[in-house]
C-alpha cells in the first residue's frame, strides 16, 4: 500500500493527545543492558505506575520489547505510539546498537505483540528532510498482523537541525552552530515546541553531559567499537543533548522519570 505523507501535527491527532496528558516518551538509552540493574528496573516501574501516564509513545518495536522484557513496563501496559525509521522498513538496522544481536533484520518481529498489547497503536513511520522526503511512501502490508487498521500507519517528516542556543536560555557551552539532533531529541524538541505542558522522559541521557561513563558499555559491532555514547563521533552532538535535556528538567520543561542518584545506588549495590 501507499502512505499519504501527513505533518507530525497529525500523528499527535492520531492518538488524541492533548495539551493536558501526562505522556511517558521511552527513548533508546535502555539498549544498555548495564544502565537497567534489576533494582533500578523495580524502581522505575513504580515511577511509572505513580505516574500514570494516560499517553505512552516509544521510539522503535527494538526498545518497546526490551522495556517489557525487563519489567520497566508492564505485561498489560499498552504502547499508544511507537517510531520507526523509514529504512527499517526495508531490513534495515538500527544504528549505533550496544548489542546488535538483540535486533533482528526485521524491524516488526515485536509489533504483533505490541497489536495484541493495543489493537489501536499507531504506527509511525518517520523520515527526515536530508533523506528526501516523497509525498507517497510504499510499505508491505503483509508486515501487520490479522486484523490491525492499516489506517492507522502514518508517515511522517521530522526536521533534525537545530542549534543549542535556540533550545535555552542558559549558556551552556555549546556553542550556536548547527548541528544534527538524534531522533528521540528531535521529536522530544517538537513536543516542547508544540505545548505539551506534562512530557516525562524515560530512556534518555539527561543527566548532563558531565555523567560518569564508567558503567556505560561499549559498542562491540561497527564504526563505533570500543567507544561509549558520549565519545560517539556522529553527526549528532549527544553532549549538547544531554545538558540540554538536563537544563529543561531543571527548569520544569520536562520531567525525567529517571533519578541519578538511585542510577548509582543501585549500581554499586549490583
Amino acid at each position: 500500500m501507499k502512505i499519504k505523507k501527513c505533518y507530525i501535527e497529525d500523528i499527535y491527532k492520531s492518538i488524541d493527545l492533548q495539551e493536558t496528558d501526562v505522556i511517558l516518551y521511552l527513548g533508546g538509552r535502555i539498549d544498555d543492558d548495564n544502565l537497567y540493574p534489576p533494582g533500578y528496573r523495580k524502581y522505575l516501574k513504580a515511577k511509572i505506575k505513580s505516574l500514570k501516564p494516560t499517553k505512552i509513545i516509544c521510539h522503535t518495536p527494538w526498545y518497546a520489547k526490551k522495556y517489557y522484557e525487563k519489567g520497566i513496563l508492564t505485561k498489560h501496559t499498552k504502547i499508544d505510539l511507537v517510531l520507526v525509521y523509514y529504512s527499517f522498513l526495508h531490513g534495515g538496522l538500527l544504528n549505533h546498537t550496544i548489542n546488535p544481536v538483540d535486533y533482528g533484520a526485521d524491524s516488526h518481529a515485536y509489533l504483533k505483540t505490541l497489536i495484541d498489547k493495543n489493537p489501536n497503536i499507531v504506527y509511525a513511520v518517520y523520515r527526515c528532510p536530508e533523506d528526501g522526503c516523497p509525498d507517497l511512501m510504499g510499505i508491505d502490508n503483509d508486515r501487520f498482523c490479522g486484523d490491525y487498521d492499516l489506517n492507522n500507519v502514518k508517515y511522517f517528516s521530522i526536521d533534525r537541525v537545530y542549534s543549542p542556543k535556540d533550545l535555552t536560555e542558559e549558556e551552556l557551552g555549546h556553542g550556536g552552530w548547527t548541528r544534527n539532533a538524534t531522533d528521540g531529541f528531535a521529536m522530544i524538541t517538537n513536543l516542547v515546541e508544540a505545548g505539551f505542558k506534562n512530557l516525562n522522559i524515560l530512556g534518555f541521557s539527561a543527566f548532563g553531559s558531565d555523567e560518569d561513563q564508567s558503567y556505560h558499555t561499549e559498542f562491540s559491532t561497527g564504526l563505533h567499537v570500543g567507544q561509549k555514547y558520549f565519545d560517539l563521533s556522529t553527526t549528532e552532538d549527544q553532549l549538547a543533548e544531554a545538558d540540554i535535556l538536563q537544563s529543561w528538567v531543571q527548569t520544569k520543561k520536562i520531567k525525567n522519570v529517571e533519578d541519578y542518584g538511585k542510577l548509582m545506588y543501585y549500581l554499586k549495590e549490583k
